[in-house]
C-alpha cells in the first residue's frame, strides 16, 4: 500500500512541515516491476504471501488486470502486509522521500511453490525478500544449475552488509544498484575489487542506475554507459522498478546490452512523467514512441 503525501519541503530533523494527502494506490516494489514486465506482452509468475483482508481481492484484481499471473500468491490472514508513505517536495519534485512500514515474514516454500523457482527462466526479487525464504540458498544454488538465472534489485535498505548478503551478490546473473545501495556495497572496499569479484563468480552484468543522468552496466567485457532523458518529473515512485523489469525484459528477448540499457532508461524517464508506482506499465510501443520524440527534439 502506497500512501502518498506532499508538502513544500522534506524537513530537517526535529521539524514539523504540513503535509497534504494525495491517495492511496496499490504498489510494492516486486508487484509494480511484474506487472511492468507483464506490460510488454510476457505474464510472469508471482509468489509470496498477501493478507487475506479487505484489500486482497482489488490487489488481486489489479494484478491480474496488468497481466501477472497470480496463482501462487498465497493469501492468509496471519500474514501482513507492507505500507509505504510516499513523500512528494514541492521545492524538489525530481526526489522522492519514501518511509517503509515492513513487517517482516519468514516464508516456507510448498512443493509447488519450490518447483515453480527451479523451474523459472529467470528469478526477481530483492536480497531482503529473498532471505525471508527458508533454504533460500541451497535453492537458489539448485535452480542455477538447472539454466535459471536471478536478478536482485538492491536498495540499500534491502542487505545488512556487503558481507552478510555476499552469497547473494556472487549469484545473481543480474544485479541492479542505485547510488546509495552501491555506496553501501562500497564501505569497506573499493568499487572495482567488488565488481571483479562478483563479475569473477557470476559472468553477470552489475547496473547502477544514476537517476536522471542515466545508468550504467558493468560486465567482464567492460561498461556501457547511457545518458539520461529531461523531463518534468511529477512522480519519481516506481522508475527504478520500471528500469529494473523493463531491463530484464530486454535482455530476456535478446536485445543487446546498449539498446536494452537505452529502452530501460527512456521506460523508467517516461514513468516519473505520471503519478503512480506503476506507471511504466505500457507496451513496448510506446516506450519507443517516447525515446523517438525525446531523439526528435535533440536533433531540432
Amino acid at each position: 500500500m502506497d500512501c502518498y503525501l506532499q508538502c513544500r519541503r522534506w524537513p530537517e530533523e526535529g521539524q514539523k512541515v504540513n503535509a497534504e494527502p494525495m491517495g492511496r494506490v496499490y504498489g510494492g516494489m516486486i508487484p509494480n516491476a511484474a506487472a511492468i514486465f507483464a506490460g510488454y506482452g510476457t505474464p510472469p509468475l508471482m509468489m509470496g504471501p498477501l493478507q487475506d483482508n479487505t484489500d486482497a481481492d482489488p490487489i488481486l484484481r489489479e494484478l491480474q488486470a496488468a497481466g501477472v499471473d497470480t496463482r501462487m500468491i498465497r493469501r492468509s490472514a496471519s500474514f501482513r502486509n507492507s505500507a509505504a508513505y510516499n513523500i512528494l517536495s514541492q521545492e524538489n519534485p525530481n526526489e522522492k522521500t519514501l518511509i517503509i512500514v515492513d513487517p517482516g515474514y519468514h516464508f516456507e516454500l510448498n512443493t509447488d511453490e519450490r518447483n515453480a523457482l527451479l523451474g523459472a527462466r529467470f528469478i526477481y526479487s530483492t536480497i531482503a525478500h529473498l532471505t525471508r525464504i527458508v533454504g533460500i540458498a541451497d535453492l537458489m544454488i539448485e535452480a542455477r544449475a538447472g539454466g535459471t538465472k536471478l536478478f536482485i534489485d538492491v536498495e540499500a535498505e534491502s542487505f545488512l552488509s556487503t558481507e552478510h548478503s555476499w552469497w547473494a551478490f556472487t549469484m545473481a546473473d543480474f544485479l541492479s544498484f542505485n547510488e546509495e545501495s552501491l555506496a553501501k556495497l562500497c564501505e569497506k572496499r573499493s568499487q572495482e575489487a567488488i565488481f571483479t569479484d562478483i563479475l569473477t563468480a557470476t559472468n553477470g552484468e552489475i547496473v547502477t542506475t544514476l537517476g536522471k543522468d542515466g545508468c550504467r552496466v558493468t560486465t567482464m567485457d567492460g561498461v556501457v554507459q547511457v545518458g539520461g532523458i529531461p523531463v518534468r518529473s511529477i512522480d519519481p515512485l516506481g522508475a527504478g522498478d520500471t528500469f529494473n523489469a523493463t531491463y530484464l525484459f530486454c535482455r530476456a528477448a535478446g536485445w543487446s546490452i546498449e539498446r536494452a540499457a537505452k529502452f530501460a532508461n527512456a521506460a523508467a524517464a517516461r514513468s516519473t512523467t505520471i503519478v503512480g508506482p506503476r506507471s511504466g506499465h505500457v507496451a513496448i510501443p510506446a516506450v519507443e514512441q517516447f525515446l523517438a520524440d525525446h531523439e526528435s527534439r535533440k536533433a531540432s
